[in-house]
């Protein structure tokens, strides 16, 4: 669920400029069993080149405390 959480964050907003873009690369950090009910990702812009982006994803849980970080490097195809 986390992976999944964070792929679809990085997604989002990898694809926000409109133009098309693939991951090329994605991995992800786990620090502990989220605590309670809630599960946020918020992205981080890293880079954003003509062709190549990359992102970092924060998954904090209920209390805010963080539970993983993803990274995911994107091709854009146009």
């Amino acid at each position: 669920i986390m992976f999944s959480l964070a792929d679809y964050v990085f997604a989002v907003a990898a694809n926000s400029y409109g133009t098309p873009t693939v991951a090329v690369q994605a991995s992800i950090s786990y620090y502990k069993a989220p605590g309670g009910p809630i599960l946020t990702a918020e992205s981080k812009e890293l880079s954003n080149g003509r062709k190549i982006c990359s992102y970092e994803v924060d998954l904090r849980d209920t209390d805010g405390t963080p539970v993983a970080k993803f990274t995911g490097t994107g091709y854009r195809k146009s």
